[in-house]
């Protein structure tokens, strides 16, 4: 396991390493502080990347994970201050495999560090809390006849986003790239009319579930 370490916080990406090394005793973790933009070598060498953003220090935060996943195949667990639901979305939706508020204690840090080891993706409770919320609007707003106006490939966009798939993942999939998933993302939302992706992996689910004589 090639771990990278980096953020703008030298004494907090100096305890994530800490971490690293525990879990991963026989991989090589490295400390890049502060982060480097426009250059993916040290993220095409890793298979997992730590990254603290969001902090008063780090501005263009969504920018640089957005660089950060652009320049990489790895994992990418994201710690940060920020804890609203809004940024949270935010950041999963960009592909991050795990969102990590940086007040949770360490059992808790090293429990989702495995669960991404996995190949799973963890979220705190705020974003489950919002999901829920967004459920009600999902299923208010979705009828059968917006999804049939949905393209082919937008439909099969669709039903990976109701998998939880990043759009990296979606795009090796289907074999198409990243920032046409992007624009299938986009349109659906708007074919849709839902807010954000996890509205739309709702109604991806309702309408698996209805293919399947369930209901949802």
């Amino acid at each position: 396991m090639r771990v990278l370490v980096t953020g703008e916080q030298s004494i907090f990406c100096e305890g994530l390493s800490s971490i690293a090394n525990r879990l991963y005793p026989a991989g090589s973790v490295r400390v890049v502080c502060p982060p480097r933009t426009g250059n993916g070598a040290d993220q095409s060498a890793s298979d997992l990347i730590l990254i603290d953003i969001g902090s008063p220090t780090a501005p263009a935060d969504i920018a640089l994970l957005e660089d950060v996943l652009s320049a990489t195949e790895a994992r990418v667990v994201v710690f940060s201050d920020r804890v609203s639901s809004g940024f949270i979305r935010d950041v999963m939706d960009l592909g991050a495999a795990a969102f990590i508020p940086k007040n949770i204690g360490i059992n808790l840090v090293e429990s989702a560090l495995r669960l991404v080891e996995m190949g799973g993706r963890y979220v705190p409770d705020i974003l489950l809390t919002a999901q829920a919320d967004g459920l009600a609007d999902a299923s208010q707003s979705f009828t059968a006849a917006s999804h049939q106006k949905l393209t082919p490939r937008q439909k099969e966009v669709l039903a990976e986003i109701g998998k939880g798939r990043s759009n990296q993942e979606i795009a090796r999939v289907l074999g198409i790239s990243i920032a046409t998933v992007k624009l299938h993302v986009n349109a659906i939302l708007q074919t849709l009319g839902v807010r954000n992706r996890t509205e739309a992996a709702i109604i991806a689910l309702r309408t698996e579930a209805s293919r399947s004589g369930g209901t949802a």
